[in-house]
């Protein structure tokens, strides 16, 4: 976030052959209820988007780095996981606001959807082929931006879509999703450590056929908005938190939260080994097993909260109980010596991340200045998703090495985690927007 001014001076010029709008079009609250059918697919849309996210983060790219850098593992991860966060830093926001403005006859986010998706398989071959960190960052980094553009392509369908009335329901959806994804995405790592290239390349073979699936199945609604010139999208990709101070506190709960939990995702398969003791293949299989049980409580807490919060017209609440469940749990982790602690502790994040999940990305929604250009504002909103993988790895890295010369102080890590997963209840509570 940024104090910069969120729009320019003057309208962006037309371009030669292509017809645009004078000014902004009207904001339009969408209003019409979404069907069964649009829920599902949406719901198994963002699966297929969370598995390419989850997997790697929670399995393959972390066994990736350990089979290149066996000793340096943790910092080496860091490394490879903060140049991919900032490359979705600047593509990400740049793939939302250039997608608001896409004119084709496929529409405006279906090119982004498609095409990212196609440089990101590109990209995991590369990272699956790699013979040394240099190279696979390289392609981490190609990997980056398509899903930077398949991810500008789904973000803002909520804001653009669904009503306010639905839009926890659609949270709990998405929540389930994501959770089912991290689930599978073990189950998947440990079995196909066998072939690299499979590794990387079946999350993006799903998510292609789902994408498929979706644009052949739902209409866009197209809404006129202006063309822009590169250095207008890039002043697009900043706001002024004072002139939005709801939206700018939701953006930093998220990103909050989304550090805390990363601590969890990035590190769990190198806490398994070096204070459990398993080996990577034996701590995916425990970790596909914890998910499988773990599902049951996500499921129940995302839909819960999220269909309660849209009955009660409630978000602040739910946010504020996720908080502490994970708060709970991270120093839980902090603490485990054992598998069966291990278990309790991830029990109490999963039913946090559930709670949050649905529920967040429904009062990200309600809180949008500009709903015809939720491209642009949901996109800015999943920043704070995409920086935690930049700052958590570094920051993670550092509290691992406190008094440990091996980098294994998980304690330290984990009730750093606690403290700032309690950080999202606090700046929640002086957000005024919603209840």
């Amino acid at each position: 976030m940024t104090t910069n001014e969120d729009h320019p001076s003057a309208a962006p010029p037309p371009v030669a052959g292509v017809t645009t709008t004078v000014g902004p079009a009207p904001v339009i609250e969408p209003q019409e209820r979404v069907g069964r059918g649009f829920l599902t697919l949406f719901g198994f849309l963002n699966f297929g988007l969370y598995l390419t996210v989850m997997m790697p983060a929670l399995f393959s790219l972390p066994y990736r780095v350990q089979t290149l850098d066996p000793d340096g593992k943790a910092l080496s991860l860091g490394i490879v996981a903060t140049v991919g966060a900032v490359v979705s830093l600047v593509a990400g926001p740049a793939a939302g606001v250039l997608s608001d403005r896409t004119r084709s006859r496929w529409g405006r986010r279906r090119p982004w959807l498609l095409g990212g998706i196609v440089v990101a398989i590109v990209g995991s071959i590369m990272v699956a082929l790699a013979p040394n960190l240099i190279l696979l960052v390289l392609g981490w980094v190609v990997v980056c931006m398509g899903g930077a553009g398949a991810a500008a392509a789904i973000t803002p369908i909520v804001a653009e879509r669904v009503p306010e009335q639905q839009r926890g329901t659609v949270g709990a959806i998405v929540g389930v999703a994501t959770q089912l994804a991290g689930v599978l995405g073990y189950t998947l790592g440990g079995m196909l450590t066998g072939s690299l290239v499979v590794l990387f390349l079946v999350p993006w073979a799903l998510l292609a056929v789902l994408a498929v699936v979706w644009s052949l199945a739902i209409k866009e609604h197209p809404v006129a908005i202006p063309l822009t010139t590169l250095v207008q999208t890039f002043r697009l990709m900043v706001f002024n938190p004072r002139k939005h101070p709801d939206f700018g506190l939701v953006w930093l709960g998220k990103l909050f939260m989304q550090i805390a939990l990363a601590f969890l995702t990035t590190y769990q398969l190198y806490f398994l080994g070096d204070r459990l003791g398993f080996t990577p293949e034996e701590a995916g299989q425990r970790l596909a097993l914890v998910g499988g049980i773990g599902i049951l409580v996500t499921m129940t807490f995302a839909v819960v909260s999220g269909m309660l919060s849209d009955k009660l017209r409630r978000r602040k609440v739910f946010i504020l109980a996720s908080t502490v469940l994970a708060a709970i749990g991270l120093a839980l982790m902090g603490f485990a010596d054992g598998f069966g602690l291990f278990v309790a502790a991830v029990m109490f994040i999963l039913g946090a991340a559930g709670m949050f999940g649905s529920v967040d990305v429904a009062m990200a929604s309600d809180l949008v200045p500009e709903r015809e250009q939720a491209g642009r504002w949901m996109t800015i909103y999943n920043l704070a998703a995409t920086l935690p993988s930049a700052i958590a790895p570094l920051l993670g890295s550092a509290l691992l090495a406190i008094g440990s010369a091996s980098g294994t102080n998980y304690t330290a890590l984990f009730l750093a985690g606690a403290v700032i997963a309690l950080g999202t209840g606090v700046v929640t509570f002086f957000i005024r927007g919603v209840r």
